[in-house]
């Protein structure tokens, strides 16, 4: 059971523990002053705001459900909301002020996800804006380039944020893919190469009717492997949803799984053989 394989740290090791800091006055005969020995008013409210959020049983038992739960879900490929994680974890009628709760329960679910599977939850959005371009990123592996582009990780996301389930091992294997997934990921690096080429960033009429003909690609061809989706549909429905892809105001970007989850090294590689 995922429950009960890694065993977290109760999360009140990361709160100081400030009662019995100060000394304690004494009256004249000797004995201790109870009014002295009390916090002070703003001491003893600072404390009840730092206190932990979840017991560690609850905190256990909860990331347990929420590594299952992005576990399963992780076959749609597509970015995972961190109100759907909430709601399958906490129940749609528990409140969470603040989201100290599911901060708690994220942070364990990755000490679970990482032993377990070498995999980590990593806020999508604000990642995918802020990393470099992922094809010029440096480090020969995809560990490592996930290190270098995610400066903001799952926990310090906000409400309206997305989660993406990446792989953190360094030098991972990955088996080799299915026929039409290979020409799908092919079709994905030759897009994410035209952007890089252009500064990050495509019109999609300008992707769609001036550099994908000259590679031989028109926008209703279909490719082997694929079934009837056609060139156009894989890229603004597919590449989309699945986040390798972001639109905005008509024109294409680099997605957060193409900045979190792609090899820089592989990525060259491929580009140097089309290249010849």
């Amino acid at each position: 059971e995922l429950g009960s394989t890694t065993r977290c740290r109760s999360p009140s090791s990361a709160w100081p523990q400030t009662r019995g800091l100060m000394p304690r006055k004494r009256s004249r005969d000797g004995d201790e002053d109870p009014e002295a020995s009390q916090p002070p008013a703003s001491q003893a409210a600072s404390q009840a705001t730092q206190a932990p959020p979840l017991e560690a049983a609850e905190l256990e038992k909860l990331s347990a459900t929420a590594v299952r739960f992005v576990l399963m879900r992780e076959h749609s490929r597509k970015p995972l909301a961190r109100t759907e994680l909430k709601e399958a974890v906490l129940g749609k009628d528990r409140t969470d002020r603040g989201g100290k709760i599911i901060k708690a329960v994220i942070a364990a679910a990755n000490e679970k996800l990482r032993h377990l599977c070498g995999l980590e939850l990593a806020t999508a959005n604000s990642a995918a804006d802020a990393a470099p371009d992922a094809s010029q990123a440096a480090g020969p592996s995809q560990a490592e380039a996930t290190q270098e582009a995610t400066q903001e990780r799952a926990v310090g996301g906000g409400a309206a944020s997305k989660l993406l389930l990446v792989n953190v091992l360094p030098r991972a294997v990955a088996p080799e893919p299915a026929d039409g997934k290979l020409v799908f990921y092919a079709l994905v690096e030759t897009v994410l190469n035209l952007l890089s080429d252009h500064g990050g960033r495509l019109p999609e009429s300008e992707l769609t009717e001036t550099w994908l003909p000259k590679l031989g690609l028109k926008e209703k061809d279909t490719l082997p492997g694929l079934g009837t989706a056609k060139v156009c549909d894989l890229i603004s429905k597919r590449m989309v949803t699945e986040g390798f892809l972001v639109k905005t105001q008509g024109a294409y970007a680099q997605g957060p799984r193409a900045v979190l989850s792609r090899s820089s090294e592989a990525a060259n590689t491929f580009r140097g053989e089309l290249e010849g």
